[in-house]
């Protein structure tokens, strides 16, 4: 439950940290080897993810993995990357205001806010 509460509270506070909501989202890539297991269906009534159209989500599989090995055979990779790296932000997200309120809210099926899942009233 905290691991789906910490995915959760750390999607909505990133977004409202850049002043969007889950409304705003037009893509989610779902990575890692985990990520392949996840049904996302399930993953959205549970409240682990945001409550979006499912063809909005996608998986693109271990990419760090693919993303390593870019860099050690592309010079390209590796300067798209350096290039990428300037243009990062790092959020920690215990400092953010609301946060432990967003992760506390989070730790529920599928939410405090029921509101927020409106697929998963139906």
């Amino acid at each position: 439950m905290r691991a789906k509460g910490a995915i959760f509270s750390a999607v909505v506070t990133l977004l409202g940290s850049l002043g969007f909501s889950s409304a705003d989202v037009e893509r989610v890539a779902v990575a890692g080897g985990i990520g392949s297991g996840i049904n996302i269906g399930n993953a959205v009534r549970i409240g682990m993810f945001p409550d979006l159209p499912l063809e909005k989500y996608g998986y693109v599989g271990n990419s760090s993995l693919a993303g390593a090995y870019a860099m050690l055979v592309s010079e390209a990779a590796a300067l798209r990357l350096k290039e990428l790296s300037k243009s990062m932000t790092y959020l920690e997200l215990s400092t953010q205001p609301g946060y432990m309120d967003a992760f506390t809210a989070a730790c529920f099926l599928p939410h405090t806010d029921t509101a927020l899942f409106p697929s998963v009233k139906q």
